[in-house]
């Protein structure tokens, strides 16, 4: 570690762990109360995760992947919402940051870098939330830059954010990725739908009418899948927000170890290395220049395939008391779940369901 802490400000696996262990105490309860977690965001801030993403030019520390991937795992063994929102603000600051539009990265890289601003993705209907028929968010070229009309169905954070970076397509088929303004006349965030966890992230649909946008607020396109070109970071990062938060339920298992549970105390070991051995491997990908697709989904198949018994492991150490909606246990579990579905392609899917069945049943 000592090439990334060098990068990063003096930052260590001490701090990573100081980071988790700071976040903890407040994120069961913001879940349980619903509440946007500002009290972890500023934890982020004051331990300078927000200069990760970021250029040195633009005020940041171009931190390596392999150390955000690990940034990301101490955040969602605390909390997983945080983690959750923070993976979405520094999806949009990368696509900014690598953007060829010189005076969008100058205007907001600094923002994003200080924590003055957050932002945050609008994307999924481009990828794995593709509803049948038209296109679910539509982009016509004006002469101001593009008029925008259709929905995106899951923006995190929408209500808190300045701005999301977006994906929409055009009529011949190309798409765009703009970073679009909320607060821009036509934007209607949608309230927060109930989940069955993660509440305290607000995920919103976000509608679009007639909203114009302007060829400044461009971050790529049009062209023909127009997210093609995505970073090892962003192709893992999931898995390790995964990793992390099986790292959490762990820490729960412990802790009613600690309190006398027989089952917990008898797990603990094996699960403790198998989840070990799951994060190792994701590490040996972040470090390859290109890992294969293959691979990485195979891995992403494994980890949901963990997660979803790990949540029985925690259920049945817990008892009757973990069946409570409002215990920790319960808690994590259906954030388990969530991974289930987060950027799900269809070989994560296949993935999943051969491991959960025991069988390979897709070709």
């Amino acid at each position: 570690m000592q090439a990334v802490t060098a990068r990063c400000a003096g930052a260590t696996v001490g701090d990573l762990a100081a980071l988790t262990e700071r976040l903890r105490p407040s994120a069961h309860q913001a879940e349980l109360e619903r509440r946007w977690p500002a009290q972890a965001l500023q934890a982020y801030g004051e331990f300078g995760g927000w200069r990760l993403a970021v250029p040195a030019v633009y005020g940041g520390l171009e931190s390596p992947a392999e150390y955000r991937l690990s940034v990301y795992m101490a955040l969602a063994r605390a909390d997983m919402s945080a983690a959750l929102f923070i993976t979405q603000h520094e999806g949009a600051t990368d696509l900014v940051c690598c953007s060829e539009n010189n005076a969008l990265r100058s205007r907001w890289a600094p923002k994003f870098a200080s924590g003055q601003s957050l932002t945050t993705i609008g994307y999924s209907q481009l990828t794995t939330s593709r509803p049948g028929g038209k296109p679910a968010l539509r982009a016509a070229a004006v002469a101001e830059g593009f008029l925008l009309d259709g929905l995106m169905p899951w923006v995190t954070g929408a209500p808190f954010t300045e701005t999301v970076a977006c994906g929409a397509q055009l009529a011949g088929g190309t798409q765009i990725l703009v970073l679009l303004p909320l607060a821009r006349e036509g934007v209607l965030i949608k309230p927060a739908e109930t989940l069955a966890a993660l509440n305290s992230t607000y995920t919103c649909e976000v509608h679009c009418e007639q909203v114009i946008v302007r060829n400044e607020e461009l971050i790529a396109g049009p062209v023909h899948n127009v997210l093609a070109a995505r970073s090892t970071l962003r192709l893992l990062l999931v898995s390790a927000t995964g990793c992390g938060l099986a790292e959490g339920m762990l820490d729960e298992v412990q802790r009613l170890a600690e309190r006398g549970s027989e089952d917990a105390r008898t797990v603990l070991d094996v699960a403790t290395q198998r989840n070990t051995d799951l994060r190792r491997r994701l590490l040996a990908l972040a470090a390859q220049a290109a890992p294969p697709q293959s691979a990485i989904d195979a891995l992403r198949g494994q980890l949901n395939d963990w997660l979803v018994r790990l949540a029985g492991i925690v259920m049945t150490c817990a008892k009757g008391s973990g069946y409570k909606e409002t215990s920790t246990a319960q808690r994590l579990a259906r954030e388990a779940q969530f991974f289930c579905v987060w950027s799900a392609s269809p070989p994560v899917r296949a993935n999943t369901l051969s491991h959960l069945l025991g069988t390979v049943i897709f070709s």
